[in-house]
């Protein structure tokens, strides 16, 4: 059974009611009446279900065409502290913001170069590299330890670190710590929409973007540090 977010399931939930109800399954204006959101944000999710095969279109252009299929019923049916399969989490939110790491003080031997292809001559040049300068870290720059691979096609890999710039407001297809509805927080591409929504990209093909309304953006990802 594939993985189904919160805001999806929700959706499922209503189109369900909302057939016992009327014995007809509802429209998307229907649909986000009933939730508080917009057609476009209903039509993300209901494409996200279709695709994940927990809903059917039996009549393609029609209005009312949506219907849900078993394996959308067995979810229905599960105890609901089971139906949830949340999206990949970074980390719990907390109100409190998270602590700073100082690293001003440490600087470490830089002695030179070394190839990564063709063989160079070995040249040994020593200096003082300052870690904080090395990566833009400053008080404002906290560390998350990431769980997961939905950012593995952005070179961040499960048990590395993302430093993160706490206050940096983000653009286009930035990599931010985005915290949700239901307080969770993940690390996705940032995608603002015309109509004020949200799109969460992941950086993996076999994941699904997440569609939001609201979010709370807790910085942005300005390196990774990988432990070998």
């Amino acid at each position: 059974m594939r993985p189904i977010t919160s805001k999806q399931l929700l959706v499922l939930e209503e189109i369900s009611s909302h057939q016992h109800e009327t014995g007809l399954s509802p429209t998307m204006q229907e649909l986000g009446g009933k939730l508080g959101v917009n057609r476009v944000t209903v039509y993300g999710h209901v494409q996200a279900l279709l695709e994940k095969g927990y809903l059917e279109n039996l009549e393609p252009g029609a209005s009312r065409g949506l219907d849900i299929t078993p394996e959308g019923s067995a979810l229905l049916n599960k105890p609901k502290v089971a139906r949830h399969q949340p999206f990949e989490l970074v980390k719990k939110a907390t109100s409190n913001p998270p602590p700073t790491f100082g690293l001003e003080g440490i600087n470490i031997p830089l002695l030179g170069k070394i190839a990564a292809g063709a063989a160079i001559e070995t040249i040994e040049n020593r200096e003082e590299i300052n870690l904080a300068q090395l990566l833009n870290a400053n008080e404002e720059t906290y560390m998350l330890e990431v769980h997961g691979t939905s950012m593995i096609e952005a070179h961040i890999e499960s048990g590395d670190y993302v430093l993160v710039s706490r206050y940096k407001t983000p653009r286009q297809g930035d990599i931010v710590v985005a915290v949700l509805e239901d307080e969770t927080a993940t690390l996705k591409k940032f995608y603002p929409q015309d109509d004020g929504t949200y799109i969460l990209q992941p950086a993996n093909a076999a994941m699904e973007p997440i569609y939001c309304d609201t979010l709370e953006i807790r910085g942005v990802v300005s390196g990774v540090i990988r432990r070998y």
